[in-house]
Order: C-alpha cells, then sequence, then structure tokens
C-alpha cells in the first residue's frame, strides 16, 4: 500500500476516560462558513454522500453532519451529495447554514458522468446551466443497503471515481451477515451459533429454533444494521414477532443464540503498515435484559452508556484487537471498519459483525474509539481520505 503523507498521520492525542457516559443525540448546530474562493479551488475536494434508500437513512444523515464538520477542519473543500429515499442524487451547497436533517428534494438533481473522474452532471436540461463540481474522492456516509452492500462502490469504480471504504466485493459479503459469518468461520474465528432462515422456506418454529440454538434468541435480517428489524425471543410468541419484523426488511433472516455478557467494539483502520486496532469500548445497555436497539442507540432519553476504553484485563483486551484485525482481513476490508463482539460468562468470545461504514453521529464508538486511541476524528478522515487518493 502507497505511505501515506505525513499529514494524514496523527499528531494530536484525545484521550476518553473510562467509565459510564450516558449518551444523548443532539442536533449539533455547527459553523459552516465557507472558505475564500482561492482556497477552495486548491483544496482536495470531498464528495459527501448521505441519505439513501435503506432504513438507516436518518442515521446516515447524522454520520454525514459529523463526518462535514470534520473533513472542513481537515482542509478539504466538501461537496454534499443528499440521496432521497427513492434514489434521487441531490447537490446540496449549504452556503453557510447549518447541515442539513434532511435532503433537500428542491436541490438540483445529478448524477455522475460516465467515466467523468468525479464530474457532476445535471440529471433535469433546465438545471444544466448550474456550475457543478468535480469531485477527486468519494465519501461515502451511508449505511445499509444500496450504499454499504457493493453497488454503490460499483457505480464509483465504473465512473472512475476513487472513494473511502470497502470495495465491491467486501462490501456485498460483509453486509450479508450469513456470509460473513461462513468467512469468519473458515478464517477459524468464532462466531455466535446461528440458523439462517430464507423467503419462500417454511417458517421455522419457537420449539425446533429453541431446541438447537438454546431458549434465548435474537432474530435479525441478515443484510441491515442500526439494529433496525432485530429483536430478543424468549418465548415463541415474542419469536413469532421478531421473525415477521425481520422478514420485513430482507428475503434473508439470521437467527442466533443470545449470549449473556458484554458487548464490545473495536474499531480497525488501514494504515502504512497495514490495518491497525483501535482500544476497546464497551455498551452497556441498561440493564442485563436490555437490548442494545435503534433507540438505546439514538434517543436522547437511553439508559444505554458506554466505557471507552472497555475495563477488560490485559490478555482479554489483546485478543479482541488481535481477533479484529483477523475478521478485517479476512473479509477483504479495507480502510476503516468496526468490528462488534460478545464477550460470554465463561470468558468465551465471539465476533458479532463486522460494519464497513461505521456510524460518525456524535455518538458514536468508531470515532471515539480512535480518538482514546491518540488520532483526532480530523486525523482519521484525513487519513481515510489520503487512503483512497492513493489508490488508482
Amino acid at each position: 500500500m502507497p505511505a501515506l503523507s505525513s499529514s494524514a498521520r496523527a499528531t494530536l492525542s484525545s484521550t476518553v476516560a473510562a467509565g459510564n457516559r450516558e449518551l444523548h443525540l443532539h442536533q449539533t448546530q455547527m459553523s459552516l462558513a465557507l472558505p475564500g474562493e482561492a482556497a477552495a479551488k486548491a483544496a482536495i475536494t470531498v464528495g459527501l454522500v448521505f441519505g439513501g434508500r435503506s432504513a438507516e437513512h436518518a442515521v446516515s444523515i447524522r454520520s454525514a453532519a459529523t463526518l462535514h464538520a470534520a473533513l472542513r477542519r481537515a482542509g478539504y473543500w466538501v461537496v454534499p451529495i443528499g440521496i432521497e429515499r427513492c434514489g434521487t442524487w441531490r447537490y446540496m451547497p449549504l452556503g453557510g447554514t447549518a447541515f442539513p436533517a434532511a435532503v433537500d428534494t428542491n436541490a438540483c438533481a445529478v448524477t455522475l458522468a460516465p467515466n467523468g473522474g468525479g464530474q457532476l452532471l445535471a440529471c433535469e436540461a433546465s438545471e444544466r446551466r448550474v456550475d457543478l463540481p468535480r469531485i477527486d474522492v468519494a465519501f461515502p456516509a451511508l449505511h445499509g443497503p444500496f450504499g454499504e452492500d457493493g453497488r454503490l462502490q460499483g457505480l464509483f469504480e465504473t465512473c472512475g471515481v476513487r472513494y473511502v471504504g470497502a470495495d465491491v466485493l467486501a462490501g456485498a459479503v460483509t453486509l450479508d451477515k450469513e456470509v460473513a459469518k461462513r468467512l469468519l468461520m473458515q478464517a477459524g474465528l468464532p462466531v455466535v451459533p446461528y440458523r439462517l432462515h430464507r423467503r419462500g422456506e417454511p417458517l421455522p418454529t419457537w420449539q425446533a429454533m429453541s431446541d438447537s440454538l438454546g431458549p434465548r434468541l435474537f432474530v435479525k435480517p441478515a443484510s441491515l444494521g442500526s439494529s433496525i428489524g432485530t429483536a430478543p425471543a424468549d418465548d415463541a410468541d415474542a419469536f413469532a414477532r421478531a421473525l415477521a419484523g425481520a422478514r420485513a426488511h430482507g428475503d434473508k433472516v439470521l437467527i442466533e443464540r443470545r449470549v449473556i455478557g458484554r458487548e464490545l467494539e473495536c474499531g480497525v483502520m488501514d494504515s502504512e503498515d497495514g490495518p491497525i486496532a483501535s482500544v476497546v469500548g464497551e455498551i452497556r445497555a441498561g440493564t442485563l435484559d436490555a437490548f442494545y436497539d435503534y433507540d438505546a442507540k439514538y434517543a436522547d432519553d437511553s439508559d444505554a452508556t458506554v466505557d471507552v476504553p472497555a475495563r477488560l484485563d490485559a490478555e482479554t483486551t489483546r485478543r479482541i484487537r488481535a481477533m479484529a484485525v483477523d475478521a478485517f482481513k479476512a473479509l477483504g476490508c479495507r480502510d476503516l471498519a468496526r468490528i462488534d463482539f460478545f464477550l460470554g460468562e465463561q470468558g468465551e468470545l465471539f465476533v458479532n459483525e463486522v460494519n464497513t461504514m461505521p456510524g460518525f453521529t456524535s455518538i458514536s464508538l468508531y470515532p471515539r474509539l480512535f480518538e482514546a486511541t491518540g488520532i483526532a476524528i480530523e486525523d482519521q478522515v484525513r487519513r481515510l481520505a489520503d487512503l483512497a487518493l492513493a489508490r488508482t
């Protein structure tokens, strides 16, 4: 891998104290005053793509707000490109206003020029006089299908646009949690025992699944994040509701053994010397039986707290960081990923999920984990952009 520029290396340390921190989701009003014209022309132009067609549309916008501020502080000229839920792309220059809470459906509809090296084109004849920019690199702040699963990445490659994050193959196999589990197991990494249900097959029964996996289960869509469509099931009625909820979000459903223990996360980022692991963080969902669902992750009144770094012994920390890098490599990831783990009551470790575009909201763990490792968020985005720009 080409060496990064010296500016991409972390120079600013950020310490996050151990201990519980209450999660608060709030809309940060930030100054988006534009730099002078000369400075803007000299800066590298980053196309920040957000929104999208998946159920994680709102989370993507929150991630983009944080990334926009970090990229601007890092010296980049940022071109916001919002994708509506219907799939229409909108060029959304902000002109000094706060980052939007929604994609502007009245903004200029755009697309990428075929093999145009990042040039944006207006879709409507009436808007073709709009002076549209060319982006040097795309930063897709998109989560879930149509953004994290390789489809958008294929478009970037077809149009000759360099981009941050996993390539087509890694995005596709990682977002499909069942395929990812098989690849992780093949690499010798432990995963939570599970069964797969595909649409068109007979519906699994609570009795059969509990006999196979145990009496406490999780049911989740195979290709979605932010715990959307995921629910615990400890009896037949709860299992039926959870299965129906998961089936509403895709054709494949995972039924997993529910691990009683601790939920841990570790970030991975590429460097000139290969992937590096962050400190380990721990999520505390509130009570032993609580589930770290969408509301727990993003609601203002959530009882969930986090420890960064997690309170773990040195050997367990070492194992988690090593397994995180191994999982990153096994799935062919690049640039960045967040690896989620379960630590059981008997000390057993499981890789839960691998996220190739982790959240960057104001309360997301990935940027905080690397800040605690000694890499400020401005240096995180600078390193990621440099990695993408170094690719030909």
